[in-house]
């Protein structure tokens, strides 16, 4: 306890916007190569993996770099794993008792699963990636609270649903998630198929608190300014493909909007990479049309605006798409 208490404490004092772009001048190539191409049977030997993963690398961000890598292109998501302990904790949520035995009980499933057929769920993917990092020296600590998705109920964030890491690289705090970073679960086939997103590797915090409400506020690296937990669950939907190309999404702030007729609406984000903004477009959606719309494009620098004039009255899904990639999602209901 005390070990955790000064962490936290350190990103209270040392906090900092930090993301992957500190780091545009390292090659991960070499420490893909290894993790990519390197075959191991079981985790029964953390130390002997880590060390045969890391020993041929020279930073400490190429060392995670590997490990991580590694992680989540060779330990698949169990979608059924997660629905059961899912199941179970809405079932005990007002029963501190039985509760804390089906964690106990959990764990005991959780980590036999991951040893021995390498399969897990956000628990076990933080847990591994905090193990292996401690390994070769490098600080990492697992984070609880609520994971957004867009298909998830309000109810669901009430209580921490989902785990993810901090990990300390040349005295900076940094943001990832191994677990979203993986791959994509079909529950109903009951299939996980391996799909690495790297959106989710050192994030930027504002960016990834879009869709992470950690339950202690000093690790979203965003304290003590961290929206509240109301301000998080208002906010528009964020996909994947958003954390790969922005790294800040300004406004609209919160996910639902009345405008009216003939009013023009305005949509800001901040790029951290190139886009091809012939490619941008909304779709409209309601329960019985869709429809794609051009808005208004405009680039300054980094900073991307959009603008569209609403014409017809109704309630409407607004999504943003680059190309085939959905980036995020906005309702709105057009009145007079």
């Amino acid at each position: 306890m005390r070990k955790f208490g000064f962490l936290l404490l350190f990103i209270v004092v040392h906090k900092s916007f930090s993301q992957e772009s500190d780091f545009k001048n390292i090659n991960f190539s070499r420490a893909d190569l290894i993790a990519k191409t390197y075959q191991s049977k079981n985790l029964n030997d953390l130390n002997k993996l880590t060390s045969n993963l890391t020993k041929k690398l020279d930073t400490d961000v190429e060392k995670f770099r590997a490990i991580y890598i590694w992680i989540t292109h060779n330990i698949a998501n169990d979608f059924r794993l997660y629905a059961k302990n899912h199941r179970k904790r809405k079932r005990f949520k007002n029963d501190s008792i039985k509760l804390e035995k089906w964690n106990s009980r959990f764990k005991n499933i959780l980590f036999k699963k991951l040893l021995k057929r390498k399969r897990t769920i956000c628990t076990g993917y933080a847990y591994l990636l905090k193990e292996m990092c401690a390994t070769v020296g490098i600080k990492s600590i697992m984070v609880n609270g609520s994971g957004r998705t867009s298909t998830m109920d309000v109810e669901d964030l009430a209580y921490a649903n989902h785990t993810w890491n901090l990990v300390k690289l040349n005295n900076k705090w940094y943001l990832c998630d191994p677990t979203w970073s993986t791959g994509i679960s079909y529950p109903e086939d009951g299939k996980f198929i391996f799909n690495y997103d790297n959106g989710y590797f050192l994030t930027e915090p504002k960016i990834f608190f879009f869709n992470h409400f950690p339950v202690v506020p000093e690790h979203s690296l965003l304290a003590p300014n961290m929206p509240s937990f109301n301000e998080f669950v208002e906010k528009p939907v964020l996909y994947a493909k958003g954390y790969t190309i922005l790294s800040d999404h300004i406004s609209p702030k919160k996910m639902y909007h009345e405008v009216r007729r003939n009013e023009e609406f305005t949509f800001q984000y901040l790029l951290k990479k190139e886009i091809d903004l012939k490619k941008v477009k909304f779709v409209f959606t309601n329960n019985v049309s869709e429809k794609t719309v051009k808005p208004m494009v405009s680039l300054n620098d980094s900073l991307l605006t959009l603008k569209h004039t609403f014409k017809k009255r109704g309630f409407y899904d607004v999504h943003f798409y680059l190309d085939n990639d959905i980036i995020a999602t906005y309702t709105f209901k057009i009145l007079k």
